[in-house]
């Protein structure tokens, strides 16, 4: 999955869960072209953000048990070359995925060429 389409997915789910139109786990699943198994991994990263989800059989929805609201920001910047040298002394950060579809950072020791992951 492309990297920069998680905060466009995050915050889908997040108005379809807040507007309480998600339709049944599939429906959800495939209205942001995921498994199911992905779709409750996607809910679970939710709710460790202190989301109140639950789901509703007789709405067919999911929907916040109380007052929620989500706040996504993110940037991008491209270092090339040289310049990552500079900035970080000859090692270097690099995006690995993971888990999923979650992006987590790896630090690289150039010296030991052994990832270790924040």
């Amino acid at each position: 999955m492309n990297f920069n389409k998680q905060p466009d997915r995050i915050q889908k789910m997040h108005r379809l869960i807040q507007a309480e139109t998600t339709g049944c786990p599939e429906q959800f699943a495939q209205q942001l072209h995921l498994s199911r198994r992905q779709l409750y991994n996607e809910l679970e990263r939710l709710k460790e953000l202190d989301a109140p989800i639950k789901y509703c059989k007789k709405k067919t929805s999911f929907y916040y048990t109380q007052a929620f609201d989500l706040e996504l920001n993110y940037s991008l910047k491209t270092i090339k070359g040289d310049e990552i040298r500079k900035i970080f002394g000859g090692s270097y950060f690099r995006a690995m995925k993971l888990h999923g579809s979650l992006i987590h950072l790896s630090y690289t020791n150039k010296v030991l060429e052994k990832p270790i992951l924040f």
